[in-house]
């Protein structure tokens, strides 16, 4: 459906493009835009531009940080020009791939914002819990060659469950222009722990966290202290208790950024 066309940009008719990608990370500071740094949508905006012309701000539907990578990442932005989907997602794709694909694109409605409209976004982090790393997967995983109790990982889950003031396990924003503070609470709607052994033996633990937000570096540093439950260095009550504090120093170090994939955003 061609949703009626809106005025803006040099006061013509607009059009809203709703543009799913997926990357790989590793080769970028991050999503958003961040000068003297190479940013996927630093690198898709001038891909863009050179068949759309000038485009309007690309809105994301979360933000991924440096080494993160996504599966089902949503943008948005508005153009004059017509579009041709299909030319469009070519371009994408021969210029940027593999690092970075159209995986669709679409017109929306006037309404449609990629990060106002989603109700939900779901993460997975995955962690390969065996002797040795794998030169094939490295780059997508977390290597924890010692024992991890997936039992007291899974246990960890429940208490980040619900809707709680996140502030330990999130990097604190700077204050807004007012100087107040920016609220970390947070809904977790569920997180749990799977595994799965491969062939070769390699065992491989799977972290899936959904909710309606997240804030910087939350689930990374949740991953981080289920893990050190599961090395035994901490307890399941131990999150309880890391959550109550509102302290970012209560909890461990984040895990690293490589394990971690945006896997889907609803709305």
């Amino acid at each position: 459906m061609i949703w009626p066309l809106r005025v803006g940009l040099a006061y013509g008719l607009v059009t809203r493009v709703r543009l799913a990608i997926a990357y790989n990370g590793a080769g970028f500071r991050g999503l958003a835009p961040n000068a003297g740094v190479r940013t996927v949508i630093g690198e898709l905006t001038p891909v863009l531009e050179a068949i759309l012309g000038p485009i309007s701000e690309i809105h994301m539907s979360g933000r991924t940080d440096a080494g993160v990578h996504a599966r089902h990442q949503v943008l948005s932005f508005d153009t004059d020009t017509t579009i041709d989907a299909t030319r469009l997602a070519k371009s994408i794709n021969s210029r940027l791939g593999p690092e970075v694909i159209a995986t669709s694109v679409d017109v929306a409605p006037g309404s449609f914002h990629a990060r106002f409209s989603a109700i939900g976004r779901r993460y997975r982090y995955t962690v390969l819990n065996h002797p040795h790393p794998s030169p094939f997967s490295a780059g997508f995983e977390w290597w924890v060659p010692g024992p991890l109790d997936l039992e007291a990982m899974q246990a960890a889950c429940a208490p980040v469950v619900g809707e709680h003031d996140f502030a330990s396990f999130c990097r604190r924003p700077k204050p807004n222009d007012d100087g107040q503070l920016i609220s970390l609470v947070r809904r977790v709607d569920s997180a749990a722990w799977s595994e799965d052994t491969d062939d070769s033996g390699q065992r491989r633990l799977r972290f899936e966290i959904a909710g309606a937000a997240f804030c910087h570096q939350m689930v990374r540093s949740i991953t981080g202290l289920h893990v050190a439950v599961g090395q035994g260095r901490r307890s399941p009550a131990d999150v309880a208790d890391v959550l109550a504090a509102r302290d970012r120093n209560a909890a461990p170090s984040p895990a690293p950024p490589q394990g971690l994939m945006l896997w889907d955003v609803m709305y």
